[in-house]
């Protein structure tokens, strides 16, 4: 039997920020449109992936990266 890769389907690109009530520790979650996930935990983290990320456009591509 050969393995193959994970294929996910159905979950969209994007941002999501919960936990910024009082007395909670806010979370970020960003899934890049190709597919890298990355997590940030805390107000500065959070904050600073906020302030880094662009939904829609890649920022691990070179392409992406030489135009910036």
């Amino acid at each position: 039997m050969s393995e193959q890769a994970a294929r996910v389907t159905g979950i969209q690109p994007g941002l999501a920020v919960r936990g910024l009530d009082r007395e909670q520790t806010p979370v970020a979650d960003w899934l890049c449109a190709c597919r890298v996930h990355e997590r940030a935990t805390g107000r500065r983290a959070v904050e600073q992936l906020l302030a880094r990320v662009r939904v829609g456009a890649c920022t691990h591509t070179t392409a992406t990266r030489k135009a910036a």
